[in-house]
């Protein structure tokens, strides 16, 4: 049998919305992604290089929550087509660590440019847009 904890309507609509939100952007990366000739989960996994500047392979399959077999294939894709550089980490040889080329970096940076104004952040004035990030902040706190 199962039991279904009640929820509270507003609970509920901020649900809603959030997976509204999400596949809003689900549809905005995977445009850009596209016009760029990638997948969304290449796009996914450049931008999340791009933000640590070096990145172990593990490290990309827990950011994009994916087995590290799938992130291999991402991976030698990216690097077959010049946006990725793969190389020994220097702690550990077994360990690989990633890197964007400038290719790379130009790619990920053109679709960061364009992803707010596909989500519409352009519609928010400042302070809804402090309070929007305040909320997030506040959700995704550990």
């Amino acid at each position: 049998m199962v039991y279904y904890r009640y929820m509270p309507p507003a609970h509920q609509q901020i649900c809603d919305d959030i997976l509204l939100v999400l596949n809003q952007m689900k549809g905005a990366v995977t445009e850009l992604a596209e016009a760029e000739g990638l997948t969304k989960m290449q796009l996914f996994a450049l931008y999340s290089i791009q933000q640590h500047e070096t990145l172990a392979m593990g490290k990309v399959a827990g950011i994009l929550h994916c087995d590290a077999s799938n992130v291999t294939g991402i991976i030698d894709r990216l690097v077959l087509q010049g946006y990725v550089i793969r190389q020994e980490a220097p702690h550990d040889r077994r360990a690989k660590t990633l890197r964007l080329t400038p290719q790379g970096a130009e790619i990920t940076q053109r679709a960061t440019a364009l992803l707010p104004t596909k989500l519409g952040c352009h519609k928010l004035n400042s302070q809804e847009a402090r309070a929007f990030h305040e909320i997030v902040q506040k959700l995704c706190a550990s």
